[in-house]
């Protein structure tokens, strides 16, 4: 399976859909942000006035329609939300005869903050452009609102993170704080996309943006949230513990088989198949004799250079899958190769000697070990250093996680798809994404 894909259920019916491609490029939560000097400290910090006075609010008294549609001026302020919240399981967007979003319809509302479906409907109508050839026609719709309940719910932490921020800065810094944020968005963010989304330039991102009715201002402004809710997260986590050596030691010795590796040999080949002579093996054996002598014949002329001769008659007549790189196989694990005296070769010959023909199911073989590595432990003290990186890692999403609960939980959580969300119920949806 690519690394870029992941499955996708729908109904008795499994797509691969590229989501990590997307993932990648920005568009999904990133807590990590960019670093830009410490202007989140400064502007936090420098305030006489408190948190911000016109801080979106924690509550309302309903949530929208499912088809409420809200004008693209008033996309990023808080609204107040009317009517209530959507069963999803009787939601109409997940219907047989389910319709397509509008661009403007509001799809979830996270503390005041309104998320609309043109936020990440673009990015769902790419993914279905790259993979409408593996998705029946009649599930297109549905796959699309699958597709758009997993980039909303994405969305949360950031638009918490975001929220909580606002109450805290003082407004009339946050047009320097975006000010901050033009050269690396221009710098670092569009060359990303470009490149990512495979277009020329910057011309032909935003002629793609408005193809799926979206636009380089959506674009940034996403940036700017995801870079802002990143940047605070870090100042709200405390700082991590240093890592002792007697935490190392006991995590080497705890899982000392993941240090432990098995003998690996470096080695080169000669090749013919059976079924590249119409499994004629007379022929076949002929064949790699031949290149065996040669490489012998050659190699006996002038000594230092067999592993020079080997590559190059390799190249030439070899029908080893690594022929082109000169016959050469990186390291490989003791009995990890299909034909047994393949293994026993490998393992046995001395290095630098090369061994007689050899027969496999596919055809003959000659083999010359180039290094071996006999089975050992890496010691603790080049572990340490990537052990130490490991656990501060885990102390630092022990860290993320626990704030992030207390982020949740007095946050006001809506979603087309979901209902209201509170903390416990929202935890809940927001894990079995991850689960997925």
């Amino acid at each position: 399976m690519n690394r870029l894909e992941r499955p996708l259920a729908t109904g008795n019916v499994s797509y691969w859909l590229p989501f990590l491609r997307l993932r990648q490029a920005g568009f999904q939560l990133c807590l990590a942000g960019f670093s830009v000097g410490g202007w989140l400290t400064i502007v936090a910090s420098t305030s006489a006035e408190g948190p911000y006075p016109t801080a979106p609010p924690r509550s309302w008294a309903s949530a929208p329609d499912a088809g409420e549609v809200l004008p693209a001026a008033v996309r990023s302020e808080p609204a107040d939300s009317p009517t209530t919240p959507i069963n999803i399981a009787e939601n109409p967007l997940l219907s047989p005869n389910v319709k397509p979003l509008v661009c403007g319809q509001i799809v979830a509302r996270v503390d005041g903050q309104v998320v609309l479906s043109c936020d990440v409907l673009w990015q769902v109508n790419l993914m279905l452009e790259q993979n409408r050839d593996k998705i029946p026609p009649s599930e297109i719709e549905n796959v699309r609102t699958m597709l758009l309940r997993q980039q909303v719910l994405e969305l949360i932490d950031t638009k918490l993170l975001f929220a909580d921020f606002r109450r805290t800065v003082p407004e009339e810094n946050m047009a320097k704080i975006k000010e901050n944020l033009e050269k690396p968005f221009a710098e670092h963010e569009i060359p990303r996309l470009v490149k990512m989304l495979e277009v020329k330039d910057r011309h032909e991102l935003i002629e793609l943006l408005n193809k799926y009715e979206s636009s380089i201002h959506e674009v940034k402004r996403s940036f700017i949230e995801r870079t802002i809710a990143g940047e605070w997260l870090k100042q709200r986590i405390p700082v991590i513990k240093p890592v002792t050596r007697e935490q190392m030691l006991e995590y080497y010795q705890g899982h000392i088989q993941d240090y432990e590796y098995p003998a690996q040999v470096q080695w080169e080949e000669l090749m013919v198949r059976l079924d590249r002579l119409g499994g004629d093996r007379s022929k076949a054996w002929r064949g790699i004799a031949e290149m065996g002598n040669d490489v012998w014949w050659q190699a006996s002329q002038e000594a230092n250079a067999r592993g020079a001769v080997f590559q190059e008659i390799a190249k030439a007549r070899s029908h080893g899958l690594t022929a082109q790189k000169g016959g050469r196989h990186d390291w490989t694990t003791i009995d990890s190769l299909r034909c047994q005296a393949l293994n026993d070769a490998l393992f046995s010959l001395k290095v630098g000697q090369m061994s007689n023909i050899l027969e496999s199911e596919r055809g003959f073989h000659i083999v010359r070990v180039l290094q071996r590595k006999a089975a050992g432990r890496t010691p603790f003290t080049e572990a340490q250093s990537a052990i130490r990186e490991k656990l501060e890692g885990r102390q630092r999403k022990e860290l993320v996680a626990q704030e992030m609960l207390k982020l949740r939980k007095n946050s006001q959580v809506w979603t087309v798809f979901d209902g209201h969300l509170k903390a416990e119920k929202l935890a809940q949806v927001l894990s079995s994404r991850k689960r997925r």
